[in-house]
C-alpha cells in the first residue's frame, strides 16, 4: 500500500526537496523519510491499512501534518505547505 503524493506551496508550485514522513499511525511505521523530487512528488509505503498522520516540512515553509486513511488500495495525497512567516 503506497501513499503517493505531491507537495506544493500555496500558489500550487511544486516544492522540491521537501521532507515527508510518518508522524503517527495505527501501526508501527518506518523511521525513514521521503524527499520530494523536482515535480514535488513523493512515495511512502504504509505497513498496513489504517489511519496515519503524514508530516511534511522544508526550511522555507511551516511544517504541516495531514491525516490519511489507507485501505488495501494505494492513496494519492496532496500536501500544501504555507510559507514560514515566523522568521519574517
Amino acid at each position: 500500500m503506497l501513499i503517493r503524493g505531491t507537495v506544493t506551496d500555496a500558489d500550487g508550485v511544486p516544492i522540491e526537496w521537501a521532507t515527508v514522513w510518518f508522524a503517527w499511525g495505527d501501526h508501527p511505521t518506518p523511521d525513514i523519510a521521503a524527499v520530494t523530487d523536482a515535480s514535488g512528488a513523493f512515495t511512502l509505503t504504509a505497513p498496513a491499512p489504517g489511519t496515519y498522520r503524514v508530516g511534511c516540512r522544508t526550511e522555507a515553509h511551516a511544517p504541516v501534518e495531514v491525516t490519511v486513511e489507507v485501505t488495501s488500495d494505494d492513496v494519492d495525497l496532496a500536501i500544501t505547505l504555507p510559507r514560514d512567516t515566523s522568521s519574517a
